[in-house]
């Protein structure tokens, strides 16, 4: 099938697009009278659903919008002085000294970093980057003022030095890229710490797909998740509530749990 005449959205730019889809879905129904199609085609080896009009021969794909382009954090809410912008165009959590119980000084996390906006089904792209021994996450389809109860999280972690610093072994299901505390990473698809990593986090309806550096670390479906405290493989997990019963649409987070990390590029596509 030749698409020609149509754009094609890619980083950030809408360009003509002329070229083969690769693969299209089969068996669609014309969604009005002028034919108009789903396709589905690749671009460097990534999936992208299109709307494709047969009589006019273009392609439509719904822009994305970008939340931080390393200019300013207006699609944000944040706790002041929590999140700053470094001079390469990313944004960094910060911490703050407070004393525990005991009176020991403690560096501690100054808040999350939420979106203004709620998204249901959408595409989540960035970059991110740990520090040693960092512990952090995304929070999705959530709930800003109970996070951890109220939607999902992808678990972001350096695996080897947090759980050295921590002295204790966690389960696959908590490690970096799970459906965290509910299903185990394929494998860790992480480059090194203090490199960057590429995240692409999908979800539509009850399917949720995450991929990191291009390798697939989960895709999961939350209705299989019908009891609260219980996964599907038997084990045991912390969330109160059923996750097939957590509401499909929410914000999106970005965790500061008193260790360093960094995102960048953040884009977020609506799906249809």
């Amino acid at each position: 099938m030749e698409l020609r005449g149509g754009l094609w959205y890619v980083k950030g730019e809408t360009k003509p697009f002329t070229g083969r889809a690769i693969s299209y879905t089969s068996g669609l129904k014309p969604i009005n009278k002028r034919g108009i199609k789903v396709v589905t085609t690749y671009l460097n080896g990534k999936e992208q659903n299109m709307v494709f009009d047969a009589p006019s021969g273009t392609v439509r794909i719904q822009a994305a919008e970008v939340l931080f382009d390393g200019k300013n954090l207006n699609h944000f809410e944040f706790a002041k002085g929590g999140w700053e912008i470094e001079k390469d165009g990313s944004v960094v959590c910060r911490m703050q000294e407070q004393k525990d119980r005991k009176g020991k000084v403690r560096l501690r996390g100054m808040g999350y970093l939420w979106t203004k906006k709620e998204f249901s089904d959408f595409e989540l792209s960035l970059s991110y980057k740990l520090s040693p021994g960092a512990n952090s996450g995304v929070f999705y389809r959530t709930d800003k003022n109970n996070p951890v109860q109220g939607g999902f999280e992808l678990q972001l972690m350096d695996n080897e030095g947090f759980q050295k610093k921590a002295n204790r072994k966690l389960p696959p299901r908590k490690l970096n890229g799970s459906f965290y505390d509910g299903a185990a990473p394929a494998k860790d698809f992480s480059k090194p710490v203090g490199q960057w990593n590429e995240l692409v986090l999908r979800c539509k309806g009850p399917i949720i797909t995450c991929h990191i550096n291009g390798g697939q670390c989960f895709s999961v479906n939350v209705d299989k998740w019908d009891t609260p405290g219980k996964n599907p493989d038997g084990s045991a997990n912390k969330f109160k509530s059923a996750l097939k019963d957590l509401p499909r649409k929410g914000r999106i987070g970005f965790q500061n749990h008193g260790q360093v990390v960094w995102f960048k590029d953040i884009k977020v596509r609506p799906l249809r």
